[in-house]
């Protein structure tokens, strides 16, 4: 049985995404890092070794992302208003084509490590230039809140506040959905800037991380920026 807790402006909902869909209203937009379908590990100890070590994190021990050893499928989150899909480049054979793609650089101009992609990238369902955002991620040394302490991060597949707060701007709606909300990163841009926030998380651990984030991110002040017109925005692809 699902599991809701509303916190502000922000509504959680424990459980599975596709069956707690339809009983959604109100969506301006979607805003998601799903499962890539890479089968992903993030145990440094698994063992793995050849072409299958590629796929061993070493940033943490975390459980295996449900879903995350399907192909995943895009297409029950396309309909909606205004899309922002993370990872698209792994599935992308599924997506329209023609729209602008948000990418995401992790090196920030430093030298790129031996192992890893320097980038990540998003589809959007909007026509209109690609954009960068330039945050660095890699290696000991991070920009913004996530360099305290390496082993802080609550999900293997974490992104930095500051990205999605950069995405977060660049949408026009008002109530933005996560479907798989992971440890509520989104969330907490949404409560920054003073959006509305509908997030859905299937695995119990994750669904307490968000919760406890979100609600110390009330806590903070608030900046409640206007959305920023993606017309504005300074660096392209």
């Amino acid at each position: 049985m699902a599991r809701e807790e509303i916190i502000g402006d922000c509504r959680l909902i424990l459980g599975d995404c596709l069956e707690i869909l339809p009983t959604l209203s109100k969506i301006d937009a979607v805003l998601a890092d799903g499962p890539y379908g890479m089968d992903y590990k993030s145990n440094h100890n698994s063992g793995r070794s050849g072409e299958g070590a590629l796929l061993a994190r070493k940033d943490g021990d975390f459980a295996p992302i449900e879903g995350d050893d399907q192909p995943f499928d895009p297409l029950p989150w396309l309909r909606f208003p205004e899309v922002i899909l993370w990872g698209a480049n792994h599935f992308c054979g599924s997506l329209p084509s023609g729209n602008a793609w948000l990418v995401w650089d992790k090196l920030a101009g430093k030298t790129p490590l031996p192992s890893g992609s320097d980038i990540e990238m998003a589809w959007t369902n909007w026509k209109g230039p690609s954009r960068i955002f330039q945050h660095l991620w890699r290696g000991i040394m991070r920009a913004g809140e996530e360099n305290i302490v390496h082993a802080a991060k609550a999900h293997p597949n974490q992104k930095p506040a500051a990205l999605m707060r950069w995405c977060v701007e660049q949408i026009e709606g008002e109530t933005i959905l996560d479907p798989f909300m992971g440890s509520g990163t989104t969330g907490v841009a949404c409560v920054d800037l003073g959006r509305k926030f509908i997030g859905i998380e299937i695995e119990p651990k994750y669904f307490d991380i968000a919760c406890r984030r979100i609600e110390e991110a009330y806590k903070q002040p608030r900046l409640f920026a206007e959305p920023m017109p993606r017309a504005t925005q300074e660096v392209l692809l």
